[in-house]
């Protein structure tokens, strides 16, 4: 049996406290960050094979991918692909500065800048960006879109700009806004690339309120 660890004019000694049980504050937190963990998992890949979209950026990795290696004709069908796509959601959004049109106009506007002669080499970033974007759903584009200020009004801090390049893809985020799943289901949207700035408040704080009880 374990010894009682709370005796009136005794100290707990190292054997009892090995042997006592958690405390109702420990087993609270042992819950939290259980659930935290849970919930802050990750998929690995992300293969969107039943949007449009997803199939329109693998066209277009394939295509940069046959200009890498000679064929500049690809490039010309790579930029075609890409403006398609920006007409098709411009029909669909009605709106010049939606997300999903800034995103396909910034990309139209890279490979257009790469096409020059001295810039071709340049087309291996985003060849290797789209190819990022349709395996594992990290968008390069998308995430450096979002520190415009049009796009979020939040400060500019070491944290944001951590998050923002460093954050793993997290489509669960995208549930909040159900409208932006119709973009490569949801993979080329702030939410689903950048995470919240309160994620890691709502732990210190849940952590401090636990400890304060």
């Amino acid at each position: 049996m374990p010894q009682q660890c709370e005796r009136e004019g005794q100290s707990p000694t190292p054997h009892m406290l090995c042997r006592a049980k958690p405390g109702p504050i420990v087993r609270r937190m042992r819950a939290s960050s259980f659930k935290i963990m849970k919930k802050s998992s990750r998929r690995l890949f992300h293969i969107k094979l039943d949007d449009w979209t997803w199939w329109a950026w693998a066209a277009t990795t394939a295509l940069l991918t046959e200009g890498l290696c000679g064929n500049s004709l690809a490039f010309i069908g790579a930029m075609a692909v890409t403006a398609g796509q920006g007409v098709i959601l411009l029909a669909r959004d009605r709106n010049p500065t939606a997300f999903s049109v800034q995103l396909r106009a910034a990309y139209l506007l890279l490979l257009l800048i790469c096409y020059l002669p001295p810039m071709r080499w340049l087309y291996w970033l985003p060849a290797v960006g789209t190819f990022a974007l349709i395996i594992f759903g990290y968008c390069l584009v998308a995430r450096v879109l979002s520190l415009l200020p049009w796009n979020s009004r939040e400060a500019y801090t070491l944290d944001r700009l951590l998050r923002t390049f460093f954050s793993a893809p997290d489509l669960s985020r995208v549930k909040t806004n159900p409208g932006a799943a119709v973009c490569a289901g949801g993979l080329c949207t702030i939410e689903a690339q950048v995470a919240e700035a309160k994620s890691a408040d709502v732990y210190q704080h849940s952590v401090k309120k636990l400890c304060s009880h």
